[in-house]
């Protein structure tokens, strides 16, 4: 065995040490790991056996090898069956009877997976990845693998929230309604891209609520306004409507003034600055217009707004007066905002509530190019909006998983 001294100047101590200690190779972390994990699967796998055999004893109700007057059946043995948790895939003796069928609480009639494992595999399908890679990566995580179709099945379960959505009662409490909508490419229409309208309401207390859904053929006045009816006759009478907000398109006024005809419709502002880069001449103006019509839209106090409206269309209408003559046209719909209370203007000037409901669906469109039919259209939009926290599901139950039963398709 080697040693060393260590000698200081002028020392009268001498400190001797093991040098083996230093000579050690350093310790692998991804082996201190998965011996970690082999123990932790070991002890969870020897924990809901015990679980198991407790409430077969509770229901007998004797212990293994306990002869006594009253007991209800006898053992028979036991069972083998998988089932897969956060922790991993087990292999379980589940205990039998002789006679009638006993019940456990650890594990539901013909699950094979714990609900968080389909949770987590459904919210990693509606955060962009496929069903067959969220299958995947999640089996390689708990020692097991998934195929697509059964990620894909997990998707089907949401078509029972979504229609008890599509038929939720509502309250008619709502000063402002936005309209919007996304194309997104569907293979059932040959391909070819499909409006997806959404509508939210905002209460006068500042909640927002998702009101309706719905995948259209184009946004004519008809299907939209079919969309507004139901949700009048679902609760929202119009009673307190001031503002329906739209980005401009006249088949969604059409719609609106056919179904709440006494309400004002307010053009959204960021669609409007937005015109003024697209219709500029120079795109070096166009950036500059919208800097500073966005700083005079800013202005909280209505008629300090029109005044800074009016010196910024005075000032570019030399330079870029294609692009600002497209931005006074009927530029006083956008001030029919007004007439909510200052602290829900910011939410119903625009229809960005809407737009951040399809911004993590355009990030799933790019990754699968399109989607099968309407219906799956509908279910994912749902899904994602159901994971928002600022927004209201009327006919989900708060803070409930998308998930409400149990699967057993393995």
């Amino acid at each position: 065995m080697a040693y060393a001294v260590n000698v200081a100047e002028n020392a009268e101590v001498f400190e001797v040490y093991n040098t083996e200690v230093y000579d050690q190779a350093p310790i692998d972390p991804q082996q201190v790991q998965a011996l970690l994990k082999a123990e932790l699967n070991h002890r969870m796998q020897t924990i809901l056996n015990q679980l198991l055999i407790r409430e077969a004893d509770n229901q007998l109700p004797v212990e293994r090898y306990e002869r006594r007057a009253g007991r209800i059946g006898y053992r028979n043995g036991y069972y083998r069956r998988g089932l897969t948790t956060t922790f991993g895939q087990f292999d379980l003796q589940v205990p039998r009877a002789r006679t009638g069928t006993l019940q456990f609480k650890t594990f539901e009639a013909y699950q094979r997976r714990w609900h968080e494992v389909d949770r987590i595999m459904l919210e990693a399908y509606i955060g962009g990845m496929s069903c067959r890679a969220s299958g995947q990566r999640l089996g390689r995580l708990l020692g097991c693998s998934y195929s697509g179709t059964t990620v894909a099945k997990l998707g089907r379960m949401l078509e029972e929230q979504l229609r008890r959505f599509k038929f939720a009662a509502l309250e008619d409490a709502y000063e402002a309604i936005i309209v919007d909508g996304m194309y997104v490419r569907i293979k059932q229409c040959g391909g070819k891209k499909r409006p997806v309208i959404a509508v939210v309401g905002v209460k006068s207390d500042g909640t927002i609520d998702l009101l309706g859904l719905k995948v259209c053929y184009s946004e004519n006045s008809t299907e939209v306004e079919g969309l507004l009816r139901s949700i009048r006759d679902r609760g929202v009478r119009g009673t307190k409507l001031k503002v329906v907000t739209i980005d401009g398109d006249k088949g969604l006024e059409a719609a609106v003034y056919a179904v709440y005809g006494n309400v004002r419709i307010q053009d959204c502002v960021f669609h409007r600055i937005n015109r003024l880069h697209h219709n500029a001449v120079s795109k070096k103006n166009g950036r500059r217009m919208m800097q500073e019509s966005s700083k005079a839209f800013k202005e909280t106090n209505p008629l300090n707004q029109r005044k800074a409206l009016k010196l910024f269309a005075d000032k570019w209408r030399p330079i870029e007066p294609t692009a600002i003559k497209c931005f006074e046209y009927r530029l006083e719909r956008c001030f029919e905002v007004n007439a909510l209370a200052p602290h829900l203007r910011s939410k119903a000037s625009t229809t960005n509530l809407c737009e951040g409901l399809f911004s993590q669906v355009r990030y799933r469109i790019n990754q699968i190019g399109a989607f099968d039919n309407p219906i799956a259209v509908e279910k994912f939009v749902f899904a994602v909006i159901c994971q928002k926290k600022w927004i209201n599901v009327p006919g989900k139950i708060s803070d409930s998983p998308l998930l409400n039963v149990f699967t057993h398709n393995s």
